[in-house]
């Protein structure tokens, strides 16, 4: 029994793995934080189309991470061996296959959704491809086509719920700003920490282009933006949205990002991690209390 057991977990693991699960719940999470926060920050019950809004979202997470893998086997293989494909694992082409079907089946949820969730799904599905093949030659073009695709998931909760209003999503705004700074300012970090094996293949990211001490520098700078613009719900004191509990919520977030630019590349890029989880549920929490 154990034997099997054991058999059955190893390929649930390697697919975890392959799509990094934790980043394609953080986009599911994104989508329903999106929705709800579409009504001045209301609450509402997530309808069908929403639930699928972040299904799609999952999926599509998922497949960019698979086809990232795809096309950076040569840089795991020195900087993250353990990772499905170098550690052999699952083959080039399983993952590829397995990234093109998830694409196909995310983008035709969207297509249910509305034809704006489509686009949104069919854009961003590209822009992933189009990372995982050149991201490492693109400098910071990379960097900013990622903090969109963050940024984008709360965008996408929005649409999926077909009768928002623009003047009504004032912490969307927010949110989506201080996920895309903060992304940004992580990817750069990552850049940093993943210098030895870009280097080997001629990549061209802003670590290597301007140095580690120049990029800690715009790192830190868009991880404060990210930090200011946190600020902004007490100047707007949206509707229906606690900032009491928001603010010991975000604040412990803020700290989290800033500790983080203090610690090596490694540390500080998961760090970053803990801290945007934090600070999503910071906003749930102004939503619901």
């Amino acid at each position: 029994m154990k034997i099997t057991v054991i058999t059955l977990l190893e390929p649930a693991k390697t697919l975890s793995n392959l799509l990094r699960i934790r980043n394609c719940l953080m986009a599911l999470f994104g989508v329903l934080m999106g929705a709800a926060l579409t009504y001045s920050g209301a609450a509402i019950i997530p309808s069908l189309k929403v639930m699928a809004a972040g299904i799609a979202a999952f999926l599509i997470t998922g497949a960019g991470n698979a086809m990232n893998d795809f096309f950076d086997v040569e840089i795991d293989k020195i900087n993250k061996p353990h990772r499905p494909i170098p550690s052999g694992r699952i083959s080039k082409s399983d993952a590829m296959m397995l990234s093109l079907s998830l694409f196909m089946i995310s983008i035709a949820i969207a297509k249910y959704i509305n034809f704006y969730a489509m686009l949104i799904a069919l854009a961003n599905s590209v822009i992933l491809v189009v990372y995982a093949k050149y991201s490492k030659r693109l400098l910071l073009i990379s960097n900013i086509g990622v903090s969109y695709l963050v940024a984008s998931i709360f965008i996408f909760g929005v649409v999926s719920t077909d009768t928002f209003y623009l003047g009504e999503i004032k912490i969307v705004p927010v949110i989506t700003a201080c996920a895309f700074l903060m992304t940004l300012s992580r990817e750069i970090v990552k850049d940093i920490e993943d210098m030895e094996g870009d280097k080997r293949k001629y990549s061209v990211t802003l670590p290597i282009r301007i140095g580690v001490e120049k990029s800690g520098k715009i790192a830190w700078i868009f991880a404060m933006s990210a930090v200011l613009f946190s600020a902004i719900p007490f100047f707007i004191n949206p509707a229906s949205f606690n900032l009491y509990t928001y603010g010991v919520s975000i604040s412990m977030a803020d700290a989290i990002f800033i500790l983080a630019l203090t610690k090596n590349p490694a540390m500080g890029q998961k760090m970053m991690i803990f801290g945007m989880a934090l600070a999503l549920f910071a906003f749930l929490l102004g939503n619901l209390l």
